[in-house]
């Protein structure tokens, strides 16, 4: 839904009954009327000669002021900065008055002064015996040569010296009661510094009024009649007592969002009073009419929810917005609902405005029959071809005060897509159907509670449909991994036209990071716009490649190995970015495409699909770089595409939707637990803000999320658990657990039990978020027995190496680094370490040169330098080592390619949690940092090999320091990087000859050459990633490759592939020419013979 939406008038039944409550800020004078003991007259003898009087109030201390220019606190008007107390004859005529000021005030006007205290307040002392203030002031006083008779009596407060301010209007009681107040708009308020903080002072719009009476006769509670009792003051020991009333009243605003559908988004911009009075009387009834033209100010004051002159952008970081997963405004920081309307809660003041009791109801469905009783427009909005006869702006009350919440919403729910600016009016009054009376001195609380998609029939009589037009939500989301897929809801208005057919076509196809740029992220800048679509990681049908390969021979569509002569070939002749769509109701089944569905509205021509799109191969061709899995951690890609629908007339409706892949999430990806360890683990998910923050921090979804057990080889032996610190989830009967929109995806795994030491129990759970369209997997497991991944496959070791006898103690550690044919000389893990304290914003000079560097020899006290340890030639295999008195072998070249190959393997890439971790870490420290003896509870990248069917799995760490691999220079050979062979290195005088990288060629940022653009190469020098020796050199080799020794695993780029010797192992010749065998040092992992 797009376009301009108001709500006139609208209030819920279920909204909070009692709106309206007093405030008991009727201030309270005592006054003591005391005389000689010869005067105590007990009867009706009126003594001659005057008296003293004595009052009191209190002060209640101001809490800090909210934001000045846009905010008023709630306890604004709570001061007395002065008094007047006027007396007047039986026949309404001004006998005297005084002037008192707070008493250490210097002044020459009076010597009359007042001190104050606090009351604490009951429901009792308010007016509707319902108090809207804990506390309120009692002002206590003495005044001196008070005559002896009978008076009226009247309080001013806040008015100045009315004697000399208002001499001519105070002569008489009516003239005091309707000395006409006018509203101050701007700078009513003060904020100051004091000892405490930041106090709130109201300067104007805070004049108070009240009479006297006989304490014993005193109204029970804050009686709203201004007509005064007669008072006599005759005799000794009288007490007098006044309620002094506000001529102004506040009203707060709470929000409630738990009626919403899931996928409906409500941000909220701004909420003010309009239409209040300009002036208003001191002590009489205030009521605007026909008669004072300029009565009204149209708008009062404002609460933006938003600071700047604009509203930001309607994403998840806007600053208040309300889904189910938040459904409360005002909140606690953790969502739960927070009331809105305490003393200090932001508030709009306004003047009295009595407009009685209407025959005009305000509910919008009042005869509940399921239509709007008044539809339409404002002119502003109005269409010339619809009726708008019934259209009732205020309910035809037109001098009344009412409430205007400015909002946007979104919905992305299937049933009903749409957005746009929306507006919630309600006319103040003490119930909510059909009186008009917004009374001085009382605090009017409004609780507005949307519901359903915010727009139907229950909240929108005033709503513009753009017609025709196609409706869509817009951005949506796809999952940031390979090979996924997600529906887009679209909704077609035709108008009085029908749809003939619907095309989409990708006219933009990012393989780039979206805000990149913004955070100064420096990556190969080659995604133009609208250009090399067929580079992005979006398909409009059914992906059914995993790896698009140039090499026909090694293609096996069985095993999702697709042959393509290249990305653009391929693109092109699969038509993944343009399909067409027959429009008949009905699902439209299409095996090799992808199926997708279309609803026809009763008795319109509007017409509902859902399209499938999906994300696309792993790898399209290996050696281009790109990826349909988003590399990035820190941002989103994006893709646009185009949506045409022909008519039976007139021109296509078009529509662009912003499609973004997501966030790549890495935390947590893993779960590992050994046999006998059953301890839970509390996931929330977490991302990186930016390429090079140092911190993770959580997100909520879109829309609704889930999380459900998908796979697993033993039923039951892993739930899912609602957490404690999210209340929004639910678990269903199939033991889904379920979130709300706009939640944290937060809850907990835990394990049934415990198994043997020779097994181990293996499961998947998929994480549905962002309205169930982006996917995240973990991969649990317990017991840490080996473990065949296919039946055809050997069974895999869990620990890498760390000696020639001993592996390591959990999955979660990276083991030593091997030279090449070596078991004896292994690198100890804590020898493979970057100094910087964060490996972030890496440079070149960063990546150290270790040659004179003492390495730690694993299992041994001795340390040796990088040229002590040595290599075999490389035709040598590694002999076959012993764990635990056991002969195990190195995994060889079949034993990772049968998990290349399968159709029933893939790959996730990040955080894997061992035995002691409980929780999601934040700091990238303790997430990427696991090392033995010391950081049990900390985290490790790797790649987890998983069979999708039944959910076994396999990790394979990349080290704490993102890098598997230490990189031989070759002695003191110049400018080994590539510069010497022009490929083309930005920095070619590097010589660094023992570095701990991944990157077994690249030691700089790539410079590309135009027709050659790998701009996932661009930066590979830094990226993370482990390479594992095979057991021997395998020489028919794959792609055009020969003499395989090791297997590549990249995290960035999430390559899992062979790595020839070239380079890994040195084979120089000519004036280069090594005499003595070295290679690089790399981690191993066993399987069982």
């Amino acid at each position: 839904m797009k376009g301009k939406i108001s709500l006139n008038n609208f209030i819920q039944e279920n909204m909070k009954r009692n709106i309206i409550y007093s405030l008991t800020g009727i201030l309270i004078f005592v006054l003591t009327a005391c005389t000689d003991e010869w005067l105590n007259n007990e009867g009706e003898r009126m003594p001659e000669g005057e008296v003293s009087v004595s009052a009191t109030v209190e002060f209640l201390p101001l809490r800090p002021a909210l934001d000045v220019n846009t905010r008023t606190a709630g306890d604004v008007i709570k001061d007395i900065n002065d008094l007047c107390v006027l007396l007047y004859d039986e026949e309404g005529n001004l006998v005297k008055s005084y002037y008192l000021l707070p008493k250490g005030t210097a002044s020459t006007e009076t010597t009359d002064k007042f001190d104050v205290d606090d009351i604490d307040r009951t429901d009792a002392d308010a007016e509707g015996d319902k108090t809207a203030e804990t506390k309120t002031k009692r002002a206590t006083f003495k005044l001196a040569q008070v005559p002896y008779g009978y008076y009226y009596m009247y309080a001013v407060a806040n008015m100045g010296n009315l004697a000399e301010s208002e001499k001519d209007n105070i002569q008489t009681v009516d003239k005091l009661k309707s000395i006409n107040l006018t509203w101050e708009a701007e700078n009513w308020f003060s904020t100051e510094e004091t000892t405490d903080g930041k106090v709130t002072k109201a300067t104007k719009n805070h004049q108070m009024f009240g009479y006297f009476t006989i304490k014993e006769n005193t109204p029970a509670g804050a009686n709203r009649n201004t007509e005064a009792s007669r008072i006599a003051i005759n005799k000794k020991d009288m007490e007098l007592h006044a309620w002094i009333r506000r001529a102004a009243s506040k009203v707060t605003i709470a929000y409630d969002a738990s009626g919403l559908k899931e996928g409906v988004f409500i941000y909220l911009k701004s909420v003010q009073i309009k239409d209040i009075p300009v002036n208003c009387y001191l002590g009489k009834t205030n009521t605007p009419s026909e008669n004072e033209q300029s009565s009204l100010i149209k708008d009062g004051e404002i609460i933006k929810y938003y600071t700047g002159t604009t509203p930001p952008a309607f994403d998840e970081s806007y600053p208040v917005r309300l889904a189910t997963g938040r459904a409360y405004y005002p909140c606690e920081e953790n969502g739960t609902f927070k009331y809105g309307h305490e003393e200090a809660a932001d508030a709009l003041f306004f003047f009295e405005n009595m407009q009685g009791d209407q025959p005009y109801d305000k509910r919008q469905d009042a005869d509940k029959d399921g239509e709007l009783d008044h539809p339409g427009l404002p002119p502003h909005l109005q269409q010339p071809d619809k009726d708008y006869s019934k259209y009732r702006p205020k309910d035809n009350v037109p001098y009344g005060t009412y409430i205007e919440v400015d909002a946007y919403y979104r919905s992305i729910n299937e049933e009903k897509v749409g957005s746009g600016d929306i507006k919630y009016r309600f006319m103040l009054g003490k119930n909510i159907t059909t009186n008009y009376d917004a009374e001085r001195n009382h605090h009017y609380k409004l609780t507005l509670k949307f519901k359903n998609f915010a727009n139907d029939a229950d909240w929108h009589i005033e709503y513009a449909e753009p017609e025709p037009g196609i409706e869509v939500p817009n951005p949506y989301y796809i999952s940031y991994l390979y090979n996924r897929t997600m529906d887009l809801p679209i909704k077609i208005n035709p108008g009085y036209a029908k749809v003939e057919s619907v095309k989409a076509e990708i006219i933009n196809n990012g393989w780039a990071p979206i805000g990149a740029d913004a955070n100064n992220f420096d990556y190969y800048h080659f995604d133009l716009e609208g250009k090399n679509v067929w580079n992005g990681f979006l398909s409009l049908r059914r992906t059914t490649a995993t790896i698009l390969t140039t090499t026909e021979k090694d293609a096996s569509e069985g095993s999702g190995i697709v042959y393509a002569e290249s990305n653009q070939e391929y693109y092109n002749r699969t038509q993944r970015g343009n399909r067409e769509y027959a429009v008949d109701p009905g699902i439209h089944e299409d095996t090799e495409y992808g199926n997708y569905s279309v609803r026809k509205e009763e008795g319109t021509n509007i017409l509902h699909m859902s399209i499938p799109l999906y994300t696309r191969a792993k790898q399209m061709i290996a050696k281009t770089s790109y990826t349909g899995n988003n590399p990035y951690v820190a941002y989103r890609r994006q893709a646009k595409i185009k949506i045409t629908a022909t008519l039976s007339q007139g021109e296509p409706l078009t529509e662009i939707v912003d499609i973004f892949q997501v966030r790549r999430v890495v935390n947590p990806k893993g779960i590992y637990r050994r046999h006998n360890n059953d301890k839970p683990f509390h996931v929330v998910l977490k991302r990186l803000a930016r390429e090079n923050a140092t911190n993770f921090e959580e997100f909520t979804s879109e829309g609704a999320w889930e999380a459900v057990v998908a796979a697993t080889t033993h039923e039951g032996f892993v739930k899912l658990e609602k957490s404690s610190s999210n209340k929004y989830t639910s678990i269903d009967e199939h033991g889904t657990l379920k979130g709300l929109s706009g939640s944290v995806i937060d809850f907990k795994i835990t394990f049934n039990g415990t198994c043997t030491e020779n097994e181990s129990r293996h499961a998947v759970i998929r994480v549905s978020y962002h309205n169930n369209t982006c996917n995240h997997l973990i991969f649990v497991r317990q017991g840490y027995a080996p473990v065949a991944l296919l039946d055809e496959g050997r069974a895999w070791h869990t620990f890498n190496m760390k000696t020639a006898t001993e592996e390591t103690d959990s999955p979660v550690e990276e083991g030593s680094l091997f030279k090449w044919g070596n078991l004896n000389e292994p690198i100890d893990a804590s020898s493979n370490k970057h100094e910087k304290e964060y490996w972030i914003e890496v440079q070149p000079k960063d990546f150290k040169d270790d040659k004179a560097k003492p390495l730690k020899i694993a299992g041994k006290e001795t340390t040796k330098l990088w040229d002590e340890i040595t290599s075999q030639p490389f035709n040598t295999p590694f002999e076959k080592p012993r764990i635990n008195g056991k002969e195990v072998e190195i995994a060889n070249y079949d034993d990772y390619n049968v998990l290349y190959k399968s159709k029933d393997i893939e790959m996730g890439y990040g955080v894997l949690y061992g035995d002691d971790a409980e929780e999601t870490l934040s700091d990238i420290n303790e997430i990427y940092g696991y090392r033995y003896g010391s950081s049990g509870t900390y985290g490790m990248r790797g790649c987890f090999i998983y069979n999708k069917t039944n959910g076994r799995n396999l990790f394979f760490p990349i080290g704490a320091s993102g890098y598997g691999h230490r990189k031989q220079g070759y002695g003191d050979m110049k400018n080994w990087q590539g510069v010497v062979t022009g490929q083309g290195y930005i920095h070619g005088e590097t010589k660094n000859t023992v570095v701990l990288r991944y990157s077994a060629g690249r030691s700089d940022k790539f410079n590309m050459t135009a027709g050659d653009e790998k701009p996932l190469f661009y930066d590979l020098y830094m990226r993370p990633g482990a390479i594992y020796w095979l057991q021997r050199v395998y020489p028919p080799g794959r792609d055009g490759e020969s003499d395989i020794m090791a297997w590549d695993i990249n995290y960035f780029s999430f390559d899992f592939n062979l790595i020839s010797k070239s380079n890994v192992y040195a084979t120089l010749t000519g004036e280069n020419k090594i005499e003595t065998p070295k290679s690089d040092a790399c981690f191993i992992r066993c399987v069982e013979p």
